[in-house]
């Protein structure tokens, strides 16, 4: 799909998320460190990180599934009202465990904004180019990662993390109008008093049994849940390893960031579009390769010419994956059950990736800071022929649609 063919809503959906999600990408980067200058330590933020999985998984189920059933764009403006409560949570803080609330706050507006963002672009999709059109919005969104981490970065190393998180707390709240004035005005798919617990038990029943089946979704959730998990090992501790052992300053590390961001924008269009023509398979099995060589650069070669190396690859390595992945699963379950689909697959995967921040500072801190990232060298490489041989979806083969669906009654209309 080409930027002139994107449907105009979706257009402006996907511009009022590149605004809130510049101001997440300036602080995500500086996380670790932020709570380092709130006072913790290398295992209280593997524990941080831990609670804050242990939080997302709480909300992801209950947040697709209100997507499901109030709309898209309505549960996206909600998500963007607690989402403004945990910027301003992590911005008055005083203390690292007090940052717990914003991280509350922010679990609960991901897990209501980003299922609902990923089912309205499937369902936004040309019949027959869903990856490209994931591969244009996610090139499009990656904007976001580019100006995010290079004003974050100046912000932190010329004014103080404060002033960062002043400002991201600012922009967001545009961000935050802008979702509202989107949403005004569209109906609700259901009643708020159709909303309970009777109806959320039949819809997870009915879609972790196709989870359960064996076919490519539970191998999609198998390979994607070995690199999550691999990620959690190490990713917290990126910032610490980048500065510490590569000896990177702050802007230079949001800079990586940003460059990698504009390398996977230049991508993501050709990676979907190879996903399109080939198969979901390739793409999500080249990924795991690229991705694996990019961290073992980082431990073979860490200097500023081997970050920019690792960084370069490792962008490549996302515009591979990343529409092939939201292809592949948005052509495997019925589009309707989409938004909880996704909260029960980033559940699943986060009840997998719980202790591993915790572990991975016990690996960083006891054994040597290159541990974590040989872990999810060896895993995530083991993954890609894995993906390969379990993930290639015959042309013929149908949407699988759980028993319960056609005979359960559908209260307050059908489920749009």
């Amino acid at each position: 799909m080409k930027l002139r063919d994107m449907p105009r809503e979706l257009a402006v959906v996907t511009f009022a998320m590149i605004v809130a999600n510049i101001t997440s990408n300036m602080y995500a980067p500086y996380e670790p460190l932020y709570l380092e200058s709130l006072g913790a330590g290398v295992r209280q933020v593997g524990f941080f990180f831990t609670a804050q999985t242990i939080m997302s998984i709480a909300f992801r189920v209950l947040g697709g599934w209100i997507s499901d059933n109030l709309g898209r764009l309505p549960t996206i403006a909600l998500g963007s009202v607690f989402g403004l409560l945990a910027y301003l949570g992590y911005t008055l803080a005083p203390t690292w465990a007090w940052a717990m609330f914003g991280a509350l706050m922010g679990a609960a507006g991901s897990s209501l904004v980003a299922p609902s963002f990923q089912a309205y672009t499937a369902e936004s999709a040309p019949e027959g180019k869903t990856a490209s059109t994931f591969g244009l919005v996610e090139g499009l969104f990656l904007t976001c990662q580019i100006v995010g981490p290079l004003l974050g970065g100046f912000l932190v190393e010329n004014h103080g993390f404060k002033v960062m998180m002043w400002t991201a707390t600012g922009i967001f709240a545009v961000a935050t109008v802008l979702r509202l004035l989107i949403a005004r005005g569209k109906p609700l798919n259901a009643r708020l008093s159709d909303l309970n617990a009777g109806r959320l038990k039949r819809d997870l029943v009915a879609l972790v049994s196709i989870v359960l089946a064996g076919g490519v979704v539970t191998w999609l959730f198998i390979v994607d849940g070995l690199r999550d998990a691999s990620f959690q090992v190490m990713l917290p501790f990126l910032p610490k390893y980048a500065t510490e052992i590569g000896g990177l300053g702050e802007t230079m590390y949001g800079a990586l960031f940003a460059g990698m961001s504009v390398i996977t924008a230049l991508a993501m269009v050709p990676g979907g579009m190879l996903a399109d023509r080939y198969g979901e398979h390739w793409g999500i099995s080249l990924s795991g390769v690229l991705v694996a060589a990019s961290l073992a650069i980082m431990v073979l070669f860490p200097t500023q010419v081997g970050f920019i190396a690792a960084f370069g690859i490792f962008g490549i390595a996302v515009a591979f994956g990343s529409p092939a992945f939201s292809s592949l699963l948005s052509k495997s379950v019925p589009k309707e059950s989409l938004g909880i689909m996704y909260g029960i697959f980033w559940s699943a995967l986060g009840i997998v990736a719980v202790p591993m921040p915790y572990i991975g500072g016990l690996l960083y801190d006891n054994v040597g800071p290159q541990t974590p990232f040989w872990v999810a060298v060896v895993v995530i490489l083991l993954s890609a022929p894995l993906a390969l041989w379990k993930l290639k979806r015959p042309a013929e083969e149908p949407i699988a649609t759980p028993p319960e669906a056609e005979a359960a009654p559908q209260a307050g209309g059908p489920v749009l």
